[in-house]
């Protein structure tokens, strides 16, 4: 976490600044250095129309005081986005800007939100050729980018999924309460593990990850409803692809397709949500073989 960063309004500054690039991902960020020339109204943009700028007020607590703080800023930093035309368009190209944010420490009124309704009208109304059609005025807080903070936080763009591990114990009981639920998963073993000592620490093994699985799916959901969607939906596309595939081709070896869709599943993961530490990844990976092991019950 930037040092400072709810004191030294330019250690919030980057702060901010690397929470729009962490959502929005470096490629498509921006930056508008102030060291020549001034902003300009700016801080940073995105390529998807997003522009912003970063203000940490003296106080906040008093509600008041902090409203008219926010809006001197916001009528100041608007006025330089108006009347400095010719560089804002030489600075954003063909990108047309629909989103002016004021990233700020706190949003505790809705006397603030109205003004940034009038002031997104305003805006509008001159027919800027840098301005979309749509543009609106909003003040965001790090409340609004949650994943992004808590990335920011450990120091590493990686969430920290705390959930329960399951210890040897456990899993041993939980086989002998679900000895019906796990009949798929020992008939299909013996066609993929030749020797019974083996299979045998296969299915704990596999359990296990089938229940750890379970409890990370369940901490996702809880605490990160947006991230558990992508990793779902990355999990039924591969699994109903390796089913699709034993149902049009028996003869293929298990070993192989299921290595193969373990890859790809680790390629979807990795690409669509980049702050999903490696081991989590390959739990989800295991997980994802033991619960189609288990549940599906197409035989190979």
């Amino acid at each position: 976490m930037i040092e400072n960063k709810d004191t030294d309004p330019k250690a919030f500054e980057r702060y901010f600044k690397d929470i729009v690039k962490l959502h929005y991902s470096p490629a498509n960020y921006r930056d508008v250095p102030d060291n020549q020339g001034g902003d300009c109204g700016i801080e940073c943009y995105t390529l998807a129309g997003h522009a912003f700028q970063c203000y940490l007020p003296e106080q906040i607590s008093d509600i008041k005081k902090l409203v008219a703080a926010q809006k001197d800023k916001i009528n100041k930093d608007l006025k330089k986005f108006r009347d400095n035309t010719k560089k804002l368009e030489k600075l954003f190209g063909s990108t047309k800007i629909c989103r002016w944010i004021l990233a700020t420490s706190a949003h505790k009124s809705a006397e603030i939100t109205a003004f940034c309704a009038q002031k997104s009208l305003e805006i509008r109304e001159l027919n800027l050729n840098y301005v979309a059609s749509d543009f609106e005025v909003l003040i965001h807080t790090e409340a609004d980018y949650r994943l992004e903070v808590e990335a920011l936080s450990k120091q590493a763009y990686q969430l920290n999924i705390d959930f329960e591990k399951n210890t040897a114990q456990k899993v041993e009981i939980w086989i002998d309460q679900n000895l019906t639920f796990l009949n798929n998963l020992d008939r299909k073993l013996p066609k993929v593990v030749g020797d019974e000592a083996q299979r045998q620490r296969t299915k704990s093994t596999l359990v296990h990850k089938y229940l750890d699985y379970q409890n990370l799916l369940n901490r996702l959901l809880q605490d990160w409803a947006d991230i558990y969607e992508v990793v779902i939906t990355a999990v039924q596309n591969r699994q109903e692809y390796l089913e699709t595939r034993f149902l049009t081709a028996p003869e293929l070896l298990p070993n192989e397709v299921i290595k193969a869709e373990l890859q790809k599943l680790d390629d979807d993961l990795s690409r669509e949500v980049i702050t999903l530490k490696r081991t989590d990844i390959e739990l989800i990976k295991f997980g994802v073989v033991a619960d189609w092991l288990i549940r599906c019950p197409l035989d190979f």
